[in-house]
C-alpha cells in the first residue's frame, strides 16, 4: 500500500534526523560544558541552540515511536478483552482518536509558531517560531503514520489460533 510505504519512508527519515540531532546535542552539550568549566567562557548560544535541537529531536523522534508502536503503553487490553476482533476494533478507534488529537495539537502548534515567527531568538538570530514549528511538523508526519496503521489489513483470525501437531 502506498500510504504504508510513505509512512515507512517518513519514519526512516525521522529516525535518521532524530539520531543526528541527538548526536549533535551530545556534541553541543559537551562543548558548552568544556567551555564553561574549563575555559571559563560560555558560548552566547549555550542555551538556545541545544534547546532548539532538543525540541526538534524529541518531536521528530516521536514519529519513529509511533511507527514502531514503541510508545509506553499499559498492555493490559489482551488481559481484559479476549476477542481478537474486539481488540482490533479498539485499536482502530484508538488510531482515530490519536489522529484527532494530533490534528488539534498540530493546529495549536501552528498558531503558536505563526504568532512567534516575528520574534527573534537573541543569541541565534533566528525566528522563535522555528522552535514551535517542530510541533505541527511532527504532528503532520505522525498523522500519516497513524493513517497508514489505521488502514493496514487486519491480521487473519487463524494467526491467533494455537498450532496443532
Amino acid at each position: 500500500m502506498m500510504l504504508t510505504r510513505l509512512s515507512d519512508l517518513l519514519a526512516e527519515v525521522s529516525r535518521v534526523f532524530a539520531a543526528l540531532a541527538c548526536a549533535l546535542l551530545a556534541v553541543l552539550i559537551t562543548y558548552v560544558v568544556f567551555q564553561r568549566f574549563v575555559m571559563e567562557a560560555t558560548p552566547h548560544w549555550a542555551e538556545e541552540l541545544p534547546r532548539l535541537v532538543l525540541v526538534w529531536s524529541a518531536f521528530i523522534g516521536g514519529v519513529v515511536c509511533s511507527r514502531d508502536r514503541s510508545h509506553l503503553t499499559a498492555g493490559i487490553l489482551p488481559y481484559i478483552v479476549s476477542d481478537v476482533r474486539i481488540r482490533n476494533a479498539i485499536g482502530r478507534i484508538n488510531h482515530v482518536l490519536v489522529i484527532i488529537g494530533l490534528v488539534a495539537l498540530g493546529y495549536a502548534g501552528w498558531l503558536v509558531a505563526q504568532l512567534t515567527m516575528d520574534q527573534m531568538l537573541p543569541a541565534l538570530d533566528i525566528s522563535a517560531g522555528m522552535v514551535y514549528l517542530a510541533l505541527p511538523v511532527a504532528c503532520s508526519v505522525t498523522i500519516v503514520v497513524h493513517l497508514a496503521q489505521l488502514f493496514e489489513p487486519l491480521p487473519s483470525i487463524t494467526e491467533f489460533l494455537p498450532i496443532k501437531d
